[in-house]
């Protein structure tokens, strides 16, 4: 039987920045996928790194080898083709960055691999967790190799929503706190870059925005229904709907790769841990994508995790890990109120069918606050900078 310090779940962004810290920390751990490398580095994923999360890998050391993008310091929002551009600035020196989840797992992949030998397992299949009160947790799974088992002393859950890790916590456990939107948005990869800013359109045909993923390419976001599927959106009518929604006539169909639906949802969990069991990312909490927090939420978790097991593991101190899930949850719920206000601010402003007249008029004004009041302009940086 193997023996190993932490397991961890998921070769997401979340596992292997906790795994890149672990390791260079000197911790033995191993990070359990059900998928292959090749998909891991290939699945698209969007994410801006958050000025607080780059202060983290700065912190760690590992910036300058693990980002890389185009800094995000300003917002195109457009009211019916009118637009006010919000520039955002740290204190602290350290900017956001249009750095993709998939180029940063990327970067994770080849330093904890290829650079320190760090055990990442691929295609594995039946995990199963056994986490007993004052026993020691065991993995068991399967590989090509056939079943395997790994005693640990912590099993860090970074694989999802709907990964094993939270699903092996027993009922009555944890508490789910959920709220639905009530709709949905189309995500389209195209073969087209932000010339600008990055904008966020917001008109009363719906909401739209254009968001770089890489030099050639952009991804737009198109609100739509929670009933409408991939035959509802036909190439024209995407294109049709952007040049209405950002209100530009010369906006220019260009090829689309790949379309999704994202329902808006947000969700909770707590604790975010049982036993030896440490939820973290959408394992344990998810926000709708409009506030741009999903990812840097998870790093944010990884990183009170790693030092935590760190000081657990060299100083023999568990005060840091017992009070794991206390103190994430400030910031997640911080975060919660966060993307209600950017979803109802951004949606409400150009949609009266959503809520109607009255929401959208007081929604409009929130937004006009952003460019009139200094200290609301102020909050809006610290939010969007993951420094509140």
């Amino acid at each position: 039987m193997e023996e190993t310090k932490v397991v961890i779940i998921g070769a997401g962004v979340c596992g292997l920045t906790l795994a890149t810290f672990l390791q260079k920390s000197g911790i033995s751990c191993v990070v359990l996928e059900r998928r292959d490398r090749a998909y891991i580095e290939t699945r698209q994923r969007a994410g801006v790194v958050d000025s607080r999360a780059v202060r983290m890998f700065e912190d760690w050391g590992m910036a300058d080898k693990l980002l890389s993008g185009p800094a995000a310091y300003a917002i195109e929002y457009r009211l019916n083709g009118s637009p006010m551009v919000f520039i955002g600035d740290d204190d602290n020196g350290a900017q956001s960055l249009f750095c993709t989840q998939q180029m940063l797992v990327n970067n994770l992949l080849r330093d904890l691999i290829d650079v320190t030998a760090g055990d990442v397992r691929f295609g594995i299949t039946d995990v199963s967790i056994r986490n007993v009160v004052n026993e020691r947790p065991q993995v068991s799974y399967t590989d090509q190799s056939g079943q395997h088992q790994i005693t640990c002393d912590y099993i860090a859950g970074c694989d999802a929503d709907r990964g094993v890790s939270r699903s092996s916590v027993p009922e009555g456990i944890l508490t789910k706190y959920s709220y639905e939107y009530g709709y949905a948005w189309l995500a389209a990869l195209v073969e087209a870059p932000v010339t600008g800013y990055p904008i966020m359109a917001i008109s009363e045909h719906g909401f739209a925005a254009q968001l770089p993923r890489g030099p050639q390419r952009s991804r737009y976001y198109l609100q739509c229904a929670l009933s409408d599927n991939a035959a509802d959106w036909p190439d024209e009518r995407i294109w049709d709907e952007i040049r209405l929604r950002v209100g530009d006539d010369y906006v220019k169909n260009a090829h689309i790769h790949n379309i999704e639906f994202v329902p808006f949802r947000s969700v909770v969990y707590s604790p975010m841990q049982y036993n030896h069991l440490f939820l973290a990312g959408d394992a344990a909490h998810i926000v709708p994508p409009v506030s741009a927090k999903g990812m840097n939420l998870g790093l944010y978790d990884v990183d009170i995790l790693a030092q935590a097991l760190i000081r657990a593991a060299k100083e023999h101190d568990l005060t840091a890990l017992e009070s794991y899930s206390d103190t994430c949850l400030r910031h997640i719920w911080n975060y919660q109120d966060f993307a209600l206000w950017m979803a109802d601010t951004m949606h409400d402003a150009g949609d009266p069918t959503l809520h109607g007249a009255f929401r959208q008029m007081v929604a409009r004004a929130r937004l006009n606050n952003l460019f009139r009041s200094a200290t609301a302009a102020r909050l809006h940086m610290e939010y969007q900078g993951g420094t509140n």
